[in-house]
């Protein structure tokens, strides 16, 4: 770092004055930093760097810390042109850098001060008023002579400062210019190794291109044997659909005349039941009236129905029956006397004339088994019964015929 030395018109050595009122701005290097960087972020020079720091080379180190410039605290009595002469510095400079408008100072004002390269000036530093007496500031002639001694040494040593600037500036020149060309050619062959790698990328996408074009032909003619791999089902299955349903339409037909020809033989089977049961009723009449003459025990008053009752007690006697089921749309499914046949599919019921059989009567019927006189019906009259079976079909197979009942209860 350069000396500083201020003297006075008189001639006499003010030591240490402007030394104590100098600090530094600082600055930490990063990763990455070069002095030229650095002096270009802070509006300075690489040889102001070298000069404020010492610096023997331009290598410089992460967290290493650097002075930028110098900063002088202004006291009383300081001018611009005495600041400038203690820093060998210009006027016009010293307002540049602290966008100065006028030369008014005021007492701790704080100056940038930026090193240059031109050496200090000679000339004698306004003296800084300290109300001392003029007896105080007589100083013997051997200060002069020392004062001349120090100002020589001072040259000496600025000589000497100005060659190691030199030599510095001169290796960081060229350490820059090796760094730059080392770059340079890093950037070249980082430059080729990436155009290589693009070149390589580029044939891999028109390979990849290539497989994937024929990848999209290959499913593009998968997909069109399946479609018509489905249209042929669709075709076959259609082909299926109408062979069934014109077997069901068949099938349909001759369920229609299955049921008609039952229902035909049926008509005639309860055609034949009636006349049987016609034939019977007459019959029983006729032994009735024959009883009622023999017997003589009974009155005209007497009603048909009391008489055919008395006479169903433990006898047996024909009758025309059919039969009926309680699984059928919209029955009910409970008989007259409240046997719910639903609940009880298998449960022996028949439905009876209460004149001839009474309600609740416990009955054996041919072919039937034991049941219980349990409902009645419309068309049940007289001579006449309807057994109940689980099924529908139970009560087409059982027809229409004539069997014996005999009332047990």
């Amino acid at each position: 770092m350069k000396k500083i030395v201020a003297t006075v018109a008189t001639g006499v050595i003010v030591a240490g004055s402007c030394l104590t009122n100098v600090s530094a701005a600082e600055y930490q290097v990063q990763k990455g930093d070069s002095l030229w960087s650095i002096a270009n972020e802070h509006n300075t020079t690489v040889d102001n760097l070298f000069d404020v720091n010492d610096l023997q080379s331009s290598l410089i180190h992460p967290n290493q810390t650097l002075v930028i410039d110098e900063q002088y605290k202004v006291e009383k009595g300081d001018t611009l042109s005495g600041i400038g002469s203690k820093f060998g510095v210009a006027v016009t400079d010293l307002k540049e850098w602290n966008n100065l408008e006028s030369d008014f100072l005021f007492i701790g004002q704080m100056l940038n001060i930026k090193e240059t390269n031109s050496e200090q000036n000679d000339a004698p530093v306004t003296p800084v008023p300290d109300n001392k007496s003029a007896d105080e500031s007589d100083q013997p002639s051997e200060d002069v002579e020392a004062e001349a001694a120090a100002k020589a040494q001072e040259e000496a040593e600025a000589e000497e400062a100005a060659k190691a600037e030199e030599e510095a500036r001169a290796e960081a020149e060229a350490q820059e210019a090796e760094e730059a060309a080392k770059a340079e050619e890093a950037a070249k062959a980082q430059e080729a190794a990436e155009a290589e790698e693009a070149a390589k990328a580029e044939e891999e996408a028109k390979a990849q291109e290539v497989a994937e074009a024929e990848e999209a032909a290959k499913a593009e003619e998968a997909a069109k044997a399946q479609e018509a791999q489905e249209a042929e089902e669709a075709a076959k299955a259609e082909e299926e659909a109408k062979a069934q349903e014109a077997a069901e339409a068949e099938e349909a037909a001759k369920a229609e005349e299955e049921a008609k020809a039952q229902e035909v033989a049926e008509a005639e089977e309860a055609a034949k039941a009636e006349e049987a049961a016609k034939a019977q009723e007459a019959a029983e009449a006729e032994e009735a009236a024959e009883a009622e003459e023999v017997a003589n025990e009974t009155t005209q008053s007497n009603t048909e129905d009391n008489t055919q009752s008395e006479a169903a007690n433990g006898e047996t006697f024909s009758v025309a029956s059919t039969a009926y089921t309680a699984s059928c749309e919209g029955c009910s499914g409970v008989t007259s006397t409240g046997i719910d046949l639903k609940a009880n599919p298998n449960e022996k019921v028949i439905a009876v004339d209460p004149s001839v059989i009474p309600l609740g009567s416990e009955v054996y019927v041919e072919g039937y088994g034991h049941a219980v006189a349990g409902d009645i019906g419309g068309a049940i009259n007289g001579n006449k019964i309807d057994v109940h079976v689980p099924t529908h079909e139970e009560a087409i197979n059982w027809g229409t015929r004539t069997v014996n009942v005999t009332v047990v209860d």
